[in-house]
């Protein structure tokens, strides 16, 4: 497989980690957990590209026959894991201690809004993926057939 079309698989994941990011920068920037959340989206922008690069090499075969289906697993991987860095970061000081307006964050208000931030925001993830990967697979699968001319 071709560096270029791994670089373009990479580009195609990180759409949807992309688009995040941008929400996420434009609206809770100046909120005290705004940092959490713009680390975990950059974090899932760069884990998006390099799931989409690194995973089709040694899938080459199953890969180039079905690339929108790999594209669709290659971004929920992405998610799962910008999910379990939202976790981690929730644990940590700067959740747990922060003044939210009402008083300070303890654990149980940090990982409530751990499970509650998937759940709200995994439809807009799976919406998000849905425009990019079958678009993204259908010109991938023209890419694959050019190549191998």
């Amino acid at each position: 497989m071709s560096n270029f079309l791994r670089f373009f698989s990479g580009f195609v994941t990180a759409i949807p980690a992309a688009v995040f990011w941008i929400l996420i920068t434009q609206t809770m920037a100046g909120e005290y957990f705004g940092v959490t959340y713009i680390l975990v989206s950059e974090i899932f922008m760069a884990v998006s590209f390099v799931f989409g690069f690194f995973i089709p090499a040694p899938f080459t075969k199953h890969w180039k026959s079905h690339p929108t289906f790999w594209l669709f697993g290659q971004g929920l991987l992405a998610w799962l894991v910008a999910v379990l860095v939202l976790g981690l970061f929730n644990l940590s000081p700067l959740c747990i201690g922060q003044d939210n307006g009402d008083g300070n964050n303890n654990l149980a208000n940090c990982m409530v809004q751990t499970v509650m931030v998937p759940l709200v925001f995994s439809p807009l993830e799976f919406f998000l993926l849905c425009l990019s990967v079958f678009p993204g697979g259908w010109l991938m699968k023209r890419l694959i057939k050019s190549e191998a001319k």
